[in-house]
């Protein structure tokens, strides 16, 4: 049992795409605001366990799966498990396609502004995240291709998409307030809600 409560998904559609939450529409818009490149549920994923998955996005150019969890959805055992199953495990230095393997991480719901935050106050939060298994993952912006992205911290430091070095490059977690995030009208327009046919 969680101390958060169930919210209901509502279908949302944004770019053409009908998304199964509010919440992965957001993760969608952010994407783009991002200039990075997804596809929504692309494939159908056969886990060693037997289980069938879906993962919600893939970031072709970054190696890295996103499955979007909105507040009392604690189940994550089919994230976990692709995770385990898609990170490196190279011994020594990595020679994975990706650098550190293909990565997955839960999108959250957004992080609002900090509360002793001066100066200009967006009126949405900031990219929250979690990594199911292994190292925690970090956004950062490569300075040679310009992608924003999420790493490791498992050397040698490379650009997933370019593969240049990192290594001084500043990384961010969720709570430093790095990363926007961009919520429903606030964001790039074309969102809207689908009514809830059950309630018809």
């Amino acid at each position: 049992m969680t101390d958060e409560p169930t919210i209901e998904a509502v279908p949302t559609e944004y770019a053409g795409t009908t998304f199964r939450s509010r919440l992965e529409a957001d993760w969608a818009q952010t994407l783009d605001a991002s200039r990075i490149k997804w596809a929504y549920e692309p494939e159908t994923i056969t886990l060693p366990s037997g289980t069938v998955y879906i993962p919600d996005f893939w970031l072709p150019e970054l190696g890295t799966w996103i499955e979007v969890k909105g507040p009392g959805i604690p189940r994550v055992e089919k994230t976990i498990e692709l995770a385990q199953t898609r990170a490196c495990h190279c011994d020594g230095i990595c020679g994975c396609a990706w650098p550190g393997g293909e990565l997955i991480i839960i999108g959250r719901q957004s992080i609002g502004v900090a509360p002793d935050q001066r100066g200009y106050r967006p009126p949405t939060g900031y990219a929250n995240w979690e990594t199911p298994h292994g190292p925690s993952t970090y956004s950062v912006t490569c300075t040679a291709c310009t992608r924003t992205q999420w790493i490791t911290l498992r050397r040698p430091w490379r650009c997933r998409a370019c593969k240049r070095s990192l290594e001084k490059q500043t990384v961010y977690r969720p709570i430093d307030r790095a990363l926007r995030f961009v919520e429903g009208s606030a964001g790039l327009g074309g969102l809207w809600a689908m009514p809830d046919l059950d309630d018809a």
